[in-house]
């Protein structure tokens, strides 16, 4: 049981967390390829806010507050509005996304959301087919597929998402 994440059943938020983390892995197993593509734009305006925080640190230093406060200003400015621009891009646009991949010309965006006090995980999948696009929503509870003890189980949660996404569903109809 090393391997399963246990989680505390009294939390939402690791509730949520731990099924969030769960998604990629599976989506992974059904051939979907994840894009990175807000992660890694998140990632460089963050590095780029601290790398303009170091550059300042180190000319201060070496040179003194004398001759860099013109470039302090400047660099405070960039800092604060980078920051900005990471809060919304994070609010905005990643909002409450877990996943997005794609499979076979087949997009999904995941984007999971719980309330403070409910154990209810709320899925909103986003499905885009030839250029349609479908939205739906699930609901379960957390304990559909966490055990007593907080150990995720696998096969419940899979059985959630196969419902959910017309994606995962849809194949397996065509089989039978």
């Amino acid at each position: 049981m090393a391997d399963k994440p246990k989680v505390n059943l009294n939390s939402v938020s690791d509730l949520k967390n731990a099924t969030d983390d769960a998604i990629q892995p599976y989506m992974k197993t059904l051939g979907f390829k994840q894009s990175n593509t807000l992660t890694d734009i998140r990632l460089a305006i963050g590095f780029t806010a601290c790398a303009i925080a170091a550059a300042t640190f180190y000319y201060d230093y070496t040179l003194g507050w004398e001759k860099t406060k013109v470039y302090t200003l400047y660099a405070v400015i960039a800092y604060f509005t980078l920051n900005t621009l990471l809060t919304w891009w994070m609010w905005w646009v990643e909002g409450n996304k877990v996943y997005i991949g794609e499979r076979e010309g087949v997009k999904v965006v995941l984007e999971s959301h719980t309330d403070k006090f409910s154990p209810v995980y709320e899925l909103k999948v986003t499905q885009t087919v030839n250029g349609k696009t479908n939205t739906t929503t699930s609901k379960n509870s957390f304990s559909g597929w966490f055990d007593q003890l907080g150990y995720f189980v696998e096969k419940p949660f899979m059985a959630f998402l196969q419902n959910s996404i017309p994606a995962i569903s849809e194949p397996t109809k065509k089989k039978k």
